[in-house]
């Protein structure tokens, strides 16, 4: 593995991996019997030969996990050429040299004939990792919003709880092809065959014959990885849905289209009740029918890009139960599925803005330094436990602390050499690339985030104006940005959303009067955009204390109360108008007070104060009333 730079691209950095694959087979079967070979990277070590207990689960959860792969939602421009060319032959106004132009560019940029170098980035094949306690499928899709990892148990034939049963096999960690051929293979399994599947690179003869392929995978994709990977190691909200209440959330979905924002699966979590599923912006309830919510305090938690949910309904018939892990607002959220004799764990992503939020919401993921002696010694701690070990098992072992161990975790996970078994709270080691890249390569996204932090680094180099609450229409941020380099002082200006969304962006950076926000935003804009996401979290962090509470000039906090259902509607929902929203705003000497049934119809109080302790002292106490009342602060996921 090596890492280059374009040449027409200086921002863009990747890793160059070889792989040789063979050629994929037909499955040779019978009416009693399947066998199928599932080409991996003969470069790389990692086999198995095995016969699976459940071949109609094991189907499901491979064609899964192909989805999540396959999966890239991203902005696709649209090809007009053939829609010109039928311009030009109805006689319309449209002259040749705009058709050539408009198809060369799109050659171009999209793969023409000479459009390799556009097609060259592509995410990283499948990582197939074997030990002697299972097998597990590694996948993150090409647009950095999913991943999944699937963990087949291995066992002796008839063993409870075991997937498969192993005939022959290599420890190690490889790559797998899952093309269209071998889609269509796993895709003729069936429940009533007994099933083997080999996963290897073939017979030597075939290996000879297959030639190395290069492929270029982004260090940014490689960063997002390990992003996803540490945020599953945050402390989080955890709680159990039945399968049936993601079906009603997804039969729901199907049925409705939501044409104003927020597009929001909202997550009402009190102790001692089932969790609640709100869909938005219909305030549609489905009433979970898992266990109830055993944590201290209630919370509302809300996530986003819930349609990505689709990719579980073909695996919803064969789950026991699953668990949800919520780590916060904008971070990715866990689903883990018991399917019996094997998990999948589906991580998505905050999918506010990726270009804004991501870089907001991760800034705190970094490993930072670290003791490359003692982070060895935790690696081969790891790579010495067939399956992993826990945090604690690892520190009981090195004998240092359990937040040592997890920096030195965090390390291997941001370069991509440990993974997180979120099902049994084990770290792995595999690797992702034969030749790990450094961390200093992942550490920031491109070179506008490290000039971000470079700024962000120096003494009142950044400073934030104003914060401005707009009530539904979200929070407008004012700033300036003083570049010493530069010798220039940028005023930056932006509005943050219900969904998260940067809109109304302004800045007197020479990029933006170039181009606007087409190329993403502005250095200023995401030193800006860090700024108040640490300043948000100090006010957090603030409030707990009555010394802190002194230091809040300016906030506001937004509390929700679930009333008792009026109607049932399909897919197990409840009506809208089953709850009431408080938002509660403090600025300086005033204090504004909004309420109603949904964030577009709210009425609003205004009340002036002649000092900022008399306003103060009135905001904490409404807020202390609506508590004792059964008001919710759902705060975290109006912020996201």
């Amino acid at each position: 593995m090596s890492t280059s730079t374009n040449s027409d691209d200086p921002s863009t950095v990747w890793a160059e991996v070889k792989l040789r694959y063979t050629a994929a087979s037909d499955p040779v079967t019978d009416d009693d019997s399947f066998r199928l070979q599932l080409p991996t990277d003969a470069v790389r070590g990692g086999a198995l030969t095995a016969s699976f207990a459940r071949p109609g689960v094991a189907r499901d959860a491979l064609l899964t996990v192909a989805d999540v792969l396959a999966s890239d939602l991203r902005f696709k421009a649209r090809d007009r050429a053939d829609y010109l060319a039928y311009l030009i032959a109805q006689g319309k106004r449209v002259s040749n040299e705009v058709w050539e132009a408009q198809k060369a560019y799109l050659d171009e940029k999209y793969g023409g004939a000479d459009g390799a170098d556009a097609t060259a980035e592509s995410p990283l094949d499948p990582i197939l990792h074997v030990d002697e306690r299972g097998t597990s499928l590694e996948v993150f899709s090409a647009d950095e919003s999913a991943y999944a990892r699937l963990y087949f148990r291995a066992g002796e034939a008839g063993e409870a709880g075991a997937a498969y049963q192993s005939r022959d096999r290599t420890d190690g960690t490889t790559h797998l092809a899952l093309g269209e051929a071998v889609l269509r293979g796993i895709g003729r399994m069936r429940s009533y065959r007994a099933t083997t599947l080999e996963f290897g690179p073939g017979t030597a003869q075939a290996q000879a014959a297959a030639g190395d392929t290069e492929q270029r995978v982004p260090l940014r994709w490689l960063r997002a990885f390990g992003q996803v990977q540490a945020a599953s190691t945050l402390p989080a909200r955890e709680f159990e849905l039945a399968p049936i209440d993601l079906y009603n959330v997804l039969l729901t979905l199907r049925m409705r289209r939501a044409k104003t924002s927020p597009r929001a699966l909202r997550y009402e979590l009190v102790p001692g009740e089932r969790p609640r599923l709100v869909l938005e912006p219909w305030d549609l309830v489905v009433e979970g029918t898992g266990p109830v919510y055993t944590g201290a305090t209630p919370i509302v938690v809300r996530t986003w890009g819930r349609n990505r949910l689709a990719v579980l309904a073909r695996l919803l018939p064969h789950t026991k139960s699953v668990k949800v892990r919520l780590v916060g607002a904008g971070l990715p959220a866990y689903y883990v599925l018991d399917l019996g004799d094997c998990e999948l764990t589906l991580a998505l992503s905050g999918w506010t803005d990726s270009g804004w939020a991501g870089i907001a919401t991760f800034d705190l993921l970094v490993a930072g330094e670290v003791d490359e002696g003692f982070a060895g010694k935790v690696l081969d701690q790891l790579h010495a436990a067939p399956g992993g070990e826990t945090l604690d098992a690892v520190a009981e072992a090195t004998g240092r602390t359990r937040a040592e161990i997890r920096h030195a975790v965090l390390h291997h996970m941001q370069r991509g050499t440990v993974v997180h078994d979120l099902a049994s709270g084990r770290f792995v080691a595999r690797s992702l690339l034969a030749e790990p890249p450094a961390a200093d390569a992942l550490r920031y996204r491109d070179p506008g985030e490290q000039q971000a932090h470079r700024l962000l680094e120096l003494d009142d180099a950044v400073r934030l104006t104003k914060v401005h609450d707009l009530g539904g229409e979200g929070t407008r941020i004012e700033g300036e940005v003083e570049d010493p380099q530069a010798h220039r002082t940028y005023r930056t200006t932006f509005t943050i959303d219900r969904e998260g969304r940067t809109v109304d962006a302004t800045c007197t950076s020479p990029q933006f009067r170039r181009s606007g926000l087409r190329e993403g935003p502005t250095v200023p804009m995401i030193a800006l955009r860090l700024l108040f996401a640490r300043r948000q979290a100090e006010l957090e962090r603030a409030r707990e204390t009555e010394a802190g509470r002194k230091l809040i000039r300016a906030e506001t906090r937004v509390l929700v109360r679930r009333q008792a259902p009026r109607r049932r509607a399909p897919a197990s929902a409840t009506a809208p108008g089953g709850s009431i929203t408080y938002r509660l705003s403090l600025d300086d000497r005033e204090v504004v007070v909004r309420w109603g049934p949904h964030p577009d119809q709210m009425r609003m109080h205004r009340i002036c104060f002649a000092n900022p302790d008399d306003a103060r002292e009135e905001y904490f106490g409404r807020l202390a009333t609506l508590g004792e009342k059964g008001f919710i602060d759902a705060s975290a996921a109006e912020m996201a």
